[in-house]
């Protein structure tokens, strides 16, 4: 288990302009707004090796004991592969924050939950990163409700924190709906795959703005007995 606090994050203004869309602020407003940003955001991480003892249908044994039920995972894993669970935060400060900028500014708010949203990114990429040194190999995130979620479903978050303990480790709760407390983290599975795997491919939902990739259609799994909605 890796405890990494805190996780270095750099802003690319230029990058967060484009992708978070706060240039509608104006010039003078947004460099406080990220300053103030630096100062409320906590980003750390947990994470784990694991390996997988055995494959049965849509099911990941791993040696840990738990067993995550995944048709995506069941697919694209082999058995005695190692995988990376994971959960990155960037704490609480900065929503509380933005809800006490709502009382006199809708838009000051809003810029600094998204540059908050850019902040995670960059703290979940820098933990992917530093996986990827250690396995040697670009590897795939697989996050439990991405997508249609039909895949991965939500509720496998509870075996990610059995695994990880993240309330002890870096204070993040799930909620009894499987939902995140903070509300911006994020968790998954990193592994390393034949092909990358972008859960985008597989969602038909229309106007996301975090779209990576244009929808591909229905996933049908080719080792898994399950398909997607069955």
């Amino acid at each position: 288990m890796e405890v990494i606090d805190p996780i270095p994050v750099k802003f690319d203004v230029g990058e967060l302009l484009r992708s978070q869309r706060v240039g509608r602020l104006k010039e003078k407003e947004v460099a406080p707004l990220i300053e103030k940003c630096y100062q409320l955001i906590e980003p750390k991480a947990v994470y784990t090796f694991v390996n997988v003892t055995s494959i049965e249908k849509d099911e990941v044994h791993l040696k840990s004991g738990h067993v995550v039920k995944s048709i995506i995972l069941a697919d694209m894993l082999e058995n005695d592969q190692t995988i990376v669970p994971y959960v990155v935060t960037i704490g609480l400060r900065l929503e509380k924050q933005a809800s006490s900028e709502a009382k006199s500014s809708l838009l000051r708010a809003w810029a600094l939950e998204r540059m908050g949203d850019y902040a995670l990114g960059k703290a979940a990429a820098y933990v992917r990163c530093r996986v990827e040194e250690k396995m040697g190999s670009p590897v795939s995130s697989f996050g439990p409700g991405t997508g249609t979620g039909k895949l991965f479903g939500i509720e496998q978050q509870e075996i990610l924190f059995q695994i990880l303990d993240p309330p002890k480790s870096i204070g993040v709760c799930l909620t009894p709906s499987y939902l995140m407390v903070p509300r911006k983290s994020v968790s998954g599975t990193f592994a390393v795959t034949r092909r990358e795997y972008v859960a985008c491919q597989y969602c038909p939902r229309e106007r996301c703005e975090g779209r990576r990739r244009p929808y591909s259609g229905e996933y049908y799994a080719l080792k898994c007995e399950h398909k997607e909605g069955s």
